[in-house]
């Protein structure tokens, strides 16, 4: 499957506790891999959060992933279908509905 993660930082601390949180959560991607593929990965520009666009075949996967990071920021998850894909399916249910009028 596949998902729109969007995240922020989450908030609090002094700057001195957020300059320490940075850090840590610095070290820990440089350690670190998902567990799906991911396909786009990009930073907000004000530094407050940013986006994936990951595939994963497995909900415990994707769970383990987002908690690792949890100490650092906070989550909503899309589950999404390309948009090729999505028509044919709209289409499909249109006429079902239709069929129905």
């Amino acid at each position: 499957m596949k998902f729109v993660i969007t995240y922020t930082t989450r908030s609090g601390g002094t700057a001195a506790d957020n300059i320490a949180s940075a850090e840590s959560a610095q070290k820990l991607l440089a350690g670190w891999a998902p567990s799906g593929t991911m396909q786009q990965w990009v930073q907000r520009c004000d530094g407050q959060g940013g986006f994936a666009v990951v595939e994963n075949e497995s909900a415990a996967d994707l769970l383990r992933d987002l908690a690792t990071w949890s100490p650092w920021l906070e989550f909503e998850l899309y589950p999404v279908v390309d948009i090729t894909e999505s028509t044919a399916i709209t289409q499909d249910a249109l006429a079902a509905a239709q069929a129905v009028i």
